[in-house]
């Protein structure tokens, strides 16, 4: 009989901004969701691996019965690990977790519904020995994923359209007002021919259209993200600084239409790049945002304290370069480890003799 060898900690689900998911039938959802294709035990440099037969090692979601979610791995041996191969299995796997491997195993969750996987810090792993098999996956398991998966993406969806809870009608009971203390006033009425107070606008839910935003292939999302932003009645002028998901934008036309409907062109994304920035790579993205009144030089936190033109260098994009100089790009500033764009030009750009040029 095997020995299996179970890892283990606490894991949540994020939204693309960072914000922790804690709906219950969202979670509950991701119990058995694995990863079939790839073991941490591939990337493991342990010298007992072959002598011990180590199996397994594929990163998978548990939810245990109070609906608290894990990350778990478990690999089995054919003998029982002493204490300093234990130590030396757990190192290996929580160094490859906390980097990343393990929730990059969950990418498909990502693409469909914009949530990600990430463990809980400060992280608190569990290392267990016991005798018997460790799960590895079956020919079900992909299919099992895709079944998951659908059924979040179900979920988020419909949270994402639920309208707002209404605050209680109900009114508290009255409190008797204290003889050192007088009634509180009511707030008096408009006199007639004064105008009425103003409601207050309502926020538009802009979630799920952040979340399509944020999909590396946003590109070819256009008639969603359209249909969306119809649905938040084509108003994004209240979007805030860290609001937007990061990505570059590579297409003029998805750009064209984020403006159309009053996305402000000074907004910073979740990153600290300026939209700017952000169409680095495409000459005709960066002219939209210039003729909207984009700032040439502003300078960013993101990529090391960088300007568009530093941005676009890096890049190797000429035609970004050229169009940014045109528009008042100072080639003089520099970065914040002391770098000019000139320095910064991509290597193995096709036309790096022709941007340096440009920038010289």
């Amino acid at each position: 009989m095997p020995y299996r060898t179970l890892i283990s900690c606490p894991a949540q689900v994020v939204d693309h901004d960072g914000a922790v998911v804690s709906a219950e039938a969202v979670v509950r959802k991701l119990d058995g969701l694995a990863c079939h294709t790839d073991s941490v035990l591939n990337y493991a440099e342990l010298d007992f691996a072959d002598e011990c037969g180590l199996r397994g090692g594929h990163p998978r979601l548990v939810v245990n019965e109070k609906g608290r979610l894990s990350m778990t791995v478990e690999v089995d041996s054919q003998r029982k690990l002493t204490r300093k191969e234990l130590a030396a299995l757990r190192e290996d796997f929580e160094g490859q977790l906390t980097d990343g491997i393990g929730a990059g195993c969950f990418d498909a969750l990502s693409t469909a519904t914009g949530l990600a996987v990430e463990l809980r810090t400060p992280w608190k792993f569990k290392c267990t020995q016991v005798q018997a098999s460790a799960w590895r996956p079956k020919a079900t398991t992909e299919k099992g994923n895709q079944q998951r998966i659908v059924a979040v993406k179900k979920l988020v969806d419909k949270l994402d359209t639920a309208p707002p809870a209404k605050a209680s009608t109900k009114k508290p009971p009255a409190k008797k007002a204290s003889p050192k203390q007088a009634p509180a006033k009511k707030p008096a009425a408009n006199k007639p021919g004064e105008a009425a107070t103003p409601a207050k606008k309502e926020q538009p839910n802009f979630k799920k259209l952040l979340r399509l935003l944020a999909k590396p292939e946003r590109d070819q999302l256009f008639d969603q993200i359209k249909a969306e932003l119809e649905a938040c009645g084509n108003d994004l002028s209240s979007i805030q600084d860290g609001q937007y998901p990061y990505g570059n934008f590579n297409t003029p036309k998805l750009l064209r239409l984020l403006l159309k409907a009053g996305l402000p062109v000074e907004t910073l994304d979740e990153k600290g790049n300026s939209m700017l920035i952000q169409a680095a790579g495409e000459a005709k993205c960066v002219e939209l945002l210039l003729k909207e009144g984009a700032d040439v030089n502003r300078v960013c936190d993101s990529y090391y304290s960088s300007t568009a033109l530093i941005r676009a260098a890096s890049l190797g994009k000429r035609k970004a370069v050229e169009v940014l100089l045109q528009h008042g790009a100072d080639p003089k500033i520099k970065d914040s480890s002391g770098q000019l764009a000139v320095d910064l030009v991509d290597e193995d750009a096709r036309d790096r003799q022709a941007i340096v040029d440009l920038l010289s």
